[in-house]
């Protein structure tokens, strides 16, 4: 009988140790599997958000620039501004024009400068005009572009300098984002301070579903790794992850103008955009121009001319022709000075949209 005991004991232990066994394995595997997929979602994400660095001016590029325009003409500014424990760098042109204050928030790998004929376009219609440098970006300190929701963080930094500065803070302001500057500025609303009017090209409602529709695209994998990135952002941007452009248009009464183009593969017309969630807009001082059918302009070129998207489409197919006669060999800047490349036509603005925009931001003061 104790013999019996004492076998019915052991196997009790053996079994206990072996259940023990395997619910230790258990979380060993649970362990290194959410430790896998915090350390691939840390690299991922930093990968992502990358520093965004100024084309070298000795290189091809075919944007319009500062340096290439009358700076006479469109003389500027150089301020600098702390934005959450980073200086950033920032431009005013039209320091003798009071319409107002237009500040341009740029997309995610823009610079200060990417937007030139929009800047131009302004301070020739009396506006005077504030870009900058996001975090991360060329004159501006900051390791990474942080991600989605930083673009909010910088534009509010942004406006709170320019409540505290004496050349500025008299004029109304009016704001106009693409990208993520399109969400941005449509965000801000979610806080204090005045804006009179707002213009969002191609902007997107909320970070995370932006980052859900291209990581979903992108990895049958990402839903593993989803409650990673939602962490890193809260780690991040705290209560700024909650926030949506839809929401922020929603508790102002500042007139907003969303311009989306049915094309646009980044921002998409029927998810990501805020044109998408157009439904849940209460604000009643909301206009939307969707360009639709032979009037698409895509992401980039959202705000830009018919004109120069047909430029754009022979410069492209220009540029295969040449890159595949020779790889080796080709040359950016040889091409471009071979078919006369011409800057201003392929950064041509859609003027009758921007005339709009004028009147819009007249009306709204």
């Amino acid at each position: 009988m104790e013999k019996v005991m004492n076998r019915g004991l052991s196997f009790r232990k053996a079994t206990f140790i072996a259940v023990a066994s395997g619910k230790i394995l258990i979380i060993l595997f649970v362990c290194l599997f959410f430790y896998g997929c915090s350390s691939i979602a840390h690299k991922t994400y930093s990968q992502t958000f990358g520093r965004v660095e100024r084309v070298s001016y000795d290189r091809f590029t075919p944007s319009i620039t500062w340096s290439e325009m009358d700076q006479m003409k469109y003389s500027r500014e150089e301020v600098h501004f702390n934005s959450k424990g980073n200086i950033l760098q920032g431009y005013v042109y039209g320091a003798a024009n009071t319409s107002g204050l237009v500040v341009i928030s740029g997309g995610l790998g823009a610079t200060a400068d990417s937007y030139f004929p929009m800047i131009m376009y302004f301070v020739d219609n009396g506006w005077r005009v504030f870009v900058f440098n996001n975090t991360g970006v060329d004159g501006s300190e900051g390791n990474d572009t942080r991600g989605l929701y930083q673009s909010v963080i910088d534009l509010d930094s942004v406006l709170s300098y320019v409540s505290i500065t004496n050349s500025m803070n008299d004029l109304p302001i009016m704001l106009v984002g693409h990208s993520w500057g399109g969400f941005a500025v449509c965000a801000i609303l979610n806080y204090e301070h005045p804006i009179k009017a707002v213009v969002s090209f191609a902007g997107y409602n909320s970070g995370s579903e932006v980052f859900d529709e291209f990581g979903r695209s992108s990895s049958k994998f990402y839903n593993f790794l989803k409650p990673q990135f939602r962490k890193i952002e809260k780690q991040r941007f705290g209560d700024v992850a909650h926030l949506t452009a839809v929401d922020g248009i929603n508790k102002s009464f500042v007139p907003v103008l969303i311009v989306q183009s049915s094309d646009d593969h980044i921002i998409l017309s029927n998810t990501t955009s805020i044109y998408a969630h157009r439904e849940k807009i209460t604000n009643p001082r909301v206009e939307i121009i969707f360009k639709d059918g032979e009037e698409v302009t895509g992401h980039e070129r959202v705000f830009g001319s018919l004109r120069s998207m047909e430029y754009i489409k022979w410069i492209n197919e220009s540029w295969r022709k040449y890159y595949e006669t020779d790889p080796e060999n080709a040359r950016a800047l040889q091409w471009a000075n071979d078919v006369n490349f011409d800057k201003m036509l392929e950064n041509e603005l859609d003027f009758d949209l921007m005339d709009h925009i004028h009147e819009f931001f007249i009306n709204a003061k």
